[in-house]
């Protein structure tokens, strides 16, 4: 069967749902079908190199829209890309169904589809996202939802804020989670390979890890204030891995008024060879999100056999099980006591280490393509 898929996300730095959707075709999600991948190649970028199943075969379709369409909708050009560009390809190749890994689908498409919404943010936290990509999800994510013959959701929590929002029939609908790269995993780390990444990323001996952008919704502001409870011979150093991604006017107001900056390290984006690397130099892993559709750091730095702080709030506990301690992400007083509790308690560290483990082995790409690959079937 030839399958259209919305491909713009393999393109370019590939992000958190663009290795969803690799993964899913690495491992099988599509085999016996034939997947048109479709993206816009105006920034003349090439597609990721993905490891194609002998039962899967994949062809790149590039297509753009016309030049006055940039000019015209500026920042909503991507609307006429999906309905109108992308129909019309979808129409020329004669494909006849479609499966959309980002909310979307053209609304117009009259065949069989899938789509994954991996969160609700725009909605719950509208202020994660621009003020257009807001627009555009608000119109289009409810058409599509209406339209779709399957939802995808890649969490118990996802599927809850969909149906919040949407009345949906149960049938239509599953969740089909995440998972993180095998090159997460316990390791013995030499000391030449630590000292090189201390170097390379100013890193100090011993430290408290947060991977992921720095935005109002991930709440590093209370990091910091949980840390400046603390006193000096307590608080560890902390080592925050990303950049700014929206405005977050609120930590850095906390940052600039904070007396210990010089216990804090911004290495920005770290290279992929190395990110598994500093989840197993961290003492602890600190993940207070507000939200996530899934959250994936939590679940690399588990499979990592790095212990971990999270939020009980959202999908967080979903992931992590007992494996982790979970706190409310705005009592910041018991973020600093488990921080501390957790730094000095090698004992507990241990613990949390072999839970996260064995809480991680419940995850998998095989799965994960397996429950897509039924929910397809299921449309025929």
């Amino acid at each position: 069967m030839k399958i259209g898929l919305d491909a713009r996300t393999l393109v370019g730095n590939i992000s958190g749902v663009g290795n969803y959707l690799a993964n899913i075709i690495e491992s099988g999600a599509f085999a016996g079908h034939t997947l048109y991948a479709y993206y816009d190649d105006r920034a003349n970028e090439s597609p990721a190199s993905i490891e194609i199943p002998e039962s899967t075969t994949l062809v790149w379709r590039p297509i753009r829209s016309p030049g006055f369409v940039d000019n015209l909708l500026g920042a909503a050009a991507p609307t006429w890309w999906v309905n109108i560009t992308l129909l019309r390809a979808l129409k020329e190749d004669r494909v006849g169904s479609f499966f959309g890994p980002n909310f979307v689908q053209p609304i117009m498409f009259d065949g069989p589809s899938t789509i994954i919404v991996h969160d609700m943010i725009h909605r719950t936290y509208p202020d994660a996202h621009p003020r257009l990509y807001r627009i555009y999800l608000r119109a289009f994510l409810g058409r599509a939802v209406e339209k779709a013959d399957r939802i995808i959701t890649v969490s118990s929590h996802s599927e809850q804020d969909l149906q919040n929002y949407r009345d949906i029939h149960p049938e239509k609908i599953s969740v089909a989670p995440g998972a993180a790269n095998e090159r997460y995993r316990p390791r013995e780390l030499s000391s030449k390979t630590s000292e090189r990444l201390r170097e390379k990323y100013d890193l100090p001996d011993q430290f408290l890890l947060y991977v992921g952008n720095i935005e109002p919704r991930k709440n590093l502001v209370a990091v910091i204030e949980a840390l400046s409870l603390l006193s000096e011979e307590e608080r560890p150093p902390l080592v925050i891995v990303g950049k700014e991604q929206l405005a977050d006017e609120g930590f850095k107001e906390v940052y600039q008024q904070c007396h210990f900056k010089d216990q804090i390290t911004f290495t920005g984006y770290v290279a992929e060879e190395d990110l598994p690397l500093l989840y197993n130099m961290a003492r602890i892993f600190v993940f207070p999100s507000l939200y996530e559709g899934f959250g994936l750091p939590v679940l690399e730095a588990i499979q990592s056999g790095t212990p971990v702080i999270t939020s009980s709030t959202s999908s967080l506990p979903e992931v992590v099980g007992d494996a982790a301690i979970t706190v409310d992400p705005q009592d910041v007083s018991t973020i600093s006591r488990e921080i501390s509790d957790l730094w000095t308690n090698e004992h507990a560290r241990d613990k949390y280490r072999e839970l996260g483990y064995e809480r991680a082995t419940k995850f998998s790409w095989q799965q994960t393509a397996e429950k897509i690959a039924k929910t397809w079937d299921s449309m025929f």
